[in-house]
């Protein structure tokens, strides 16, 4: 499935980015349900960008970027089963590309498309964090009141040391609550509004507030209670009616009507085999609970970036202000973590995972290009990776190599591993292996958040520009290959960041 359309006022170019993206592993969890989260690998498989073999027999120079998007999902799906449906949505200044693959689900034979809805998991933080922008911009609020304000009286919010929680805590994580209350019965849904209120009574803070970054879904639940306190309502109608309705995201909601159930995807373990997630309380729709469209969040980012004019710009360009404090991640008060690559540029992004699902949505600011992963398999580690390649890639056809034709002795003197340093603890690598007359290479080995914002992002399938160079599909980016003087390939090397990276060849397996 493809939908695209142009922005009415744009005809802007995007200039050239190499981003590296991390996340704090912590963003990626969410509530786990009673029915669980899968054993999850402990080396990191960031992506695996193969691609069906026989839809495209010969590939020019000139690919579109979407069909390469789409050949991607093929893969991913259709031929290694490791997805049973996956949406990828991009915005920029050139309009946007919206590429869908699998199904809704084992009854139907419907396409997952851009309506399709997925669940969001903590990507519903961002929406909380810009309804507190709003209360502040409509003088309810301050972002430093403390919590304890907008409390009933005789609740006692958690303080250390004469220190009381603060709403901006809230948002960044730095309150010192824990990730979840630990007075949950055997469900989520049945929480109720006095044992949110107990516990924080009698918890006891293990650091200042303000002084230690500690990610908490029970603060997002705490800040969308006062929220909704304050206004006098609940929470669910404060997000429908002061950021969906305005945005036009029609498909965004927590209560889903007879309609969007019929587009609502389920999530999937890992062996495809489908379950619903139990429904929660409202509690935790703060910290979790919204379901949406890559059409409706690319509204969203659209909105974020400024492409789109609205009503809430205003409420947009505050969340942007940058949190910045030794020793903690920096976010924005929009609730996004931002991330800096070796250049300076910067990237804006937060992650969902839940049980059956993993969402990734995020932007480059200075380039005016978001990016939004759906899946409906739990692979936060694989979205990441997506990400990463989409959104800091340049497609122009006209300038990407060549692909030319090489031998099959030549393909097979490229097969096997490749290590950037091999006594390193993380041993970060690269695998390149043959199908057939196709070429694809796979990053291996775990890869620490430090490390990973510094390496290039190298995966998917590899088309040859020469015998001693190919080139990343979906990239464009060149690898080059060194021999011995026995003509043996001894290393490649890449091109990243300004910076040249090479990476030993220790197996030919």
């Amino acid at each position: 499935m493809i939908n695209r359309f142009r922005h009415p006022e744009s005809n802007k170019s995007p200039t050239a980015v190499a981003a590296a993206v991390a996340i704090h592993a912590a963003s990626r969890r969410w509530l786990s349900s009673a029915l669980g989260h899968f054993a999850m690998t402990t080396i990191v498989r960031v992506i695996c960008f193969m691609f069906l073999l026989s839809a495209f027999p010969f590939r020019a120079a000139a690919e579109d970027f979407t069909n390469a998007i789409r050949a991607f999902l093929q893969q991913r799906v259709e031929v290694e089963k490791r997805d049973v449906g996956m949406v990828i949505g991009i915005v920029d200044e050139q309009g946007v590309r919206i590429v869908g693959c699998g199904k809704l689900n084992d009854k139907t034979n419907r396409e997952v498309d851009g309506d399709t809805l997925f669940e969001i998991g903590s990507v519903s933080k961002t929406f909380t964090a810009l309804l507190l922008q709003d209360m502040i911009e409509r003088g309810d609020m301050k972002l430093d009141d403390p919590v304890a304000k907008y409390l009933p009286a005789w609740v006692k919010m958690p303080t250390r040391n004469g220190k009381e929680i603060t709403l901006r805590q809230l948002v960044i994580h730095t309150s010192g609550l824990p990730e979840n209350p630990d007075n949950l019965g055997p469900t989520w849904a049945d929480y109720t509004t006095d044992q949110l209120y107990a516990f924080l009574s009698s918890y006891k803070l293990t650091n200042d507030p303000g002084a230690h970054y500690q990610y908490s879904n029970l603060g997002a639940s705490i800040l969308g209670h006062v929220i909704a306190l304050k206004a006098g309502t609940n929470y669910e109608s404060l997000v429908v009616n002061r950021i969906c309705r305005p945005l036009e995201m029609n498909s965004t909601r927590f209560t889903l009507t007879p309609e969007l159930k019929a587009r609502f995807t389920p999530g999937h373990n890992q062996f495809g085999d489908a379950f619903w997630n139990e429904s929660r309380s409202p509690i935790f729709f703060p910290q979790g609970g919204l379901r949406s469209t890559a059409n409706d969040l690319l509204k969203y980012v659209s909105a974020y970036l400024g492409l789109t004019p609205t009503s809430l710009t205003p409420l947009f360009e505050k969340a942007h202000e940058f949190h910045v404090q030794s020793g903690i991640p920096t976010q924005n008060l929009g609730s996004w973590v931002v991330q800096t690559d070796p250049q300076g540029r910067k990237f804006v992004f937060h992650a969902g995972d839940t049980a059956g699902y993993s969402t990734f949505v995020g932007f480059d600011e200075a380039r005016h290009r978001g990016v939004v992963i759906l899946c409906s398999t739990s692979d936060p580690e694989d979205v990441d990776g997506i990400f990463a390649l989409l959104v800091e890639n340049e497609w122009q056809s006209d300038q990407r190599p060549e692909e030319t034709s090489i031998s099959g002795s030549i393909c097979d003197s490229f097969v096997g591993q490749y290590q950037r340093s091999p006594h390193s603890t993380s041993a970060l690598g690269i695998e390149i292996r043959r199908e057939g007359s196709h070429i694809f290479a796979q990053t291996t080995g775990s890869r620490p958040l430090a490390i990973r914002a510094l390496l290039p992002p190298i995966e998917g399938e590899l088309l040859p520009e020469s015998e001693t160079c190919l080139f990343g599909r979906l990239s464009g980016r060149p690898i080059t290959f060194s021999r011995d003087a026995k003509d043996k390939v001894t290393g490649l090397t890449i091109q990243f960041g300004g910076k040249t990276f090479y990476y030993e060849k220790i197996s030919e397996h």
